[in-house]
């Protein structure tokens, strides 16, 4: 049961009717050629050219059997294979250009995707993530996109040269010998309905490989991330049997598609192979009636090349039943609405921010019926430091993440300078908070970028000043390449107390008015912790600032405890306060306190 549900939370499954949601997507996937509308122009010009060009030689062809090899005749054999020739090199001249229009739309068409989802994704809010896998997202991001490019570029350029040359071999054909091209027709019902049940069947399978294929991104992309844990555990053959249960998943999806074409594709292949059959037969009794044998070969040249787009359209049809699982996929990103939105006529704040904070009766809810806060109220002053403490679990994280609206109340107001924060915009709100994280997040770059991140224009010198400010510089400087070492992926190459004093030194940077510490010292040594303190007496200068502590000792010179337990404001108070009423901050310090005894 582990097993099975462990990696099962935040897929997406949007219960589409499989013909209606196709056929709606589809339409809204080729809107995105709309901005190239003159390229396609060009490229469908081109088509009917190269179209044109292929036409000629089978003519050609039965030309030179009827005149130069039945007939004797070699005068203007080589001025017929001279032109057959420089057809055949136009052809190739026109297709490569083709190829390389329709290549181009095809990247821009991925670009515009990838920038519209990635758009949305920078929209949605915690919610949003919360819910659904890292994996599965960046799945549809890459390999959905890729399935819906080759279908715009591969599929657009072949279902137009093959209607195109569908429509001209039919017009030679029937102006050939009107009678046998009845005859070539009659594989043309079988092979619709084949084409109307394989379209069916197909959709809902590729729809199951796609989200297969999210479910193995998901878990390769979490297994990544969390190689030292696997070694450390010795989990690596657990983890290798988790990615061959999803990839056997995978497998016998696609095995069923498959099967699928592996039935359809040799039934065309006969029906067609019927047609050919039949103008065989019915075509060389007609030689006995006045049509020469070098009709009889050119009318088979053109059978071939009748045929040959009805087996490009099937493969159309196979990457448009891809391109249909895929884009409902990204679709469904696109679509996404953030649950956290800006009001109508929202503002910005007002300079200078003031930095006065209330939270009245607040209630909060992270699922529907599942209440985590429960009537919280509180305010705080301009500069002043609040500390938050109480059990793990309690809501002390959920309360500050409350304050830049990463997610929104389900009743009562958050106000920031007496304004509810709801009819600020959310961008000029959190442009004034500032938030150290107990795991700061720090990107695969330089640690000067890091810095940088909290305020893109500053310069070198404020990079640096803010660095020595979180007491930063000393390390920073001893290292190969200084401010421009590499940090690696999440910041593996720096210790803990390093990446925290590196957030801090960013924090310090965007010198935001409100300041919110999410336990910044619980993971670090005494000497660590004794220079990340000093770092955040710096930051908590001139600001607001609600600092979440599990060591009490941190916070013994707040302006204001609140200490939560079980989504509701226990006690408020300051430390000489609490203590002396003897509740359950008094007895959470008392605890701490002989437990530092105890270890001493």
């Amino acid at each position: 049961m582990f097993r099975q549900g462990f990696f099962q939370r935040g897929k997406f499954d949007s219960g589409m009717d499989d013909s209606i949601g196709g056929r709606i997507n589809l339409k809204r996937l080729f809107g995105y050629l709309k901005p190239y509308r003159a390229q396609i122009i060009l490229s469908l010009f081109i088509s009917f050219v190269v179209t044109g060009l292929n036409l000629i030689p089978p003519r050609i062809i039965g030309i030179i059997v009827d005149k130069a090899i039945v007939g004797g005749m070699t005068a203007g054999l080589v001025q017929m294979a001279f032109f057959l020739l420089a057809v055949y090199i136009f052809a190739g001249v026109f297709t490569g250009w083709k190829i390389f229009l329709l290549g181009r739309i095809g990247q821009k068409v991925t670009y515009d995707l990838w920038q519209e989802v990635y758009r949305n994704l920078q929209r949605l809010s915690f919610s949003f993530y919360d819910e659904n896998q890292t994996g599965n997202i960046m799945s549809r991001i890459t390999s959905d996109v890729v399935a819906v490019e080759r279908v715009i570029v591969d599929g657009v350029d072949v279902f137009i040269i093959a209607c195109l040359t569908l429509l001209g071999i039919s017009g030679v054909l029937f102006s050939m010998n009107w009678r046998l091209a009845l005859v070539t027709l009659i594989p043309i019902p079988v092979l619709v309905v084949l084409a109307w049940l394989i379209t069916i069947k197909a959709h809902s399978i590729y729809r199951q490989v796609r989200r297969k294929m999210g479910e193995i991104s998901a878990l390769l992309q979490d297994s990544i991330s969390g190689i030292r844990e696997i070694r450390s555990f010795v989990r690596e053959d657990y983890e290798i049997n988790r990615l061959a249960e999803k990839s056997m998943e995978y497998m016998n999806t696609n095995i069923q598609a498959i099967k699928l074409w592996a039935v359809f594709f040799p039934a065309i292949l006969i029906a067609t192979s019927m047609g050919t059959f039949l103008v065989i037969l019915v075509g060389g009794s007609m030689t006995a009636h006045g049509m020469s044998a070098g009709r009889i070969v050119s009318f088979l040249f053109y059978l071939g090349l009748f045929y040959q787009p009805i087996h490009q359209l099937n493969n159309v049809n196979h990457m448009l039943q891809h391109a249909r699982a895929s884009s409902e996929r990204i679709f469904e990103i696109i679509d996404a609405v953030p649950q956290v939105k800006e009001e109508p006529g929202a503002f910005d704040l007002r300079k200078p921010v003031r930095g006065e904070v209330v939270f009245h009766n607040v209630r909060f809810s992270y699922k529907p019926g599942i209440e985590v806060l429960h009537g919280i109220s509180f305010e705080s002053h301009p500069g002043e430091i609040i500390a938050l403490v109480g059990p793990t679990g309690a809501g002390k994280t959920t309360i500050i993440s409350l304050i830049p609206r990463f997610y929104d109340v389900d009743s009562g107001t958050v106000f920031i300078d007496g304004i509810d924060i709801r009819r600020y915009r959310l961008k000029s709100l959190r442009e004034n908070i500032g938030i150290v994280m107990q795991e700061p997040f720090l990107f695969n770059g330089s640690i000067m970028e890091n810095i940088a991140y909290g305020r893109l224009d500053a310069t070198m010198d404020e990079i640096v000043e803010a660095a020595k400010l979180a007491n930063a510089h000393n390390f920073i400087s001893a290292l190969p390449d200084g401010y421009a070492h590499q940090i690696g992926e999440r910041g593996i190459r720096l210790s803990v107390g390093e990446k925290q004093r590196i957030a801090i030194a960013r924090a310090i940077l965007k010198n935001p008015p409100i300041l919110i510490l999410d336990e910044a010292t619980s993971s670090v040594d005494n000497e660590t912790e004794a220079l990340i303190q000093e770092a955040i007496g710096h930051l908590l200068r001139n600001r607001t600032s609600f600092v979440i502590a599990h060591r009490l000792s941190t916070v013994m010179n707040a302006d204001k405890i609140l200490v939560v337990n079980q989504g509701m404001i226990a006690e408020v108070g300051t430390h000489d306060q609490l203590i002396e009423r003897g509740g359950f901050y008094a007895n959470l310090y008392e605890i701490q306190w002989k437990n530092r005894k105890a270890i001493g």
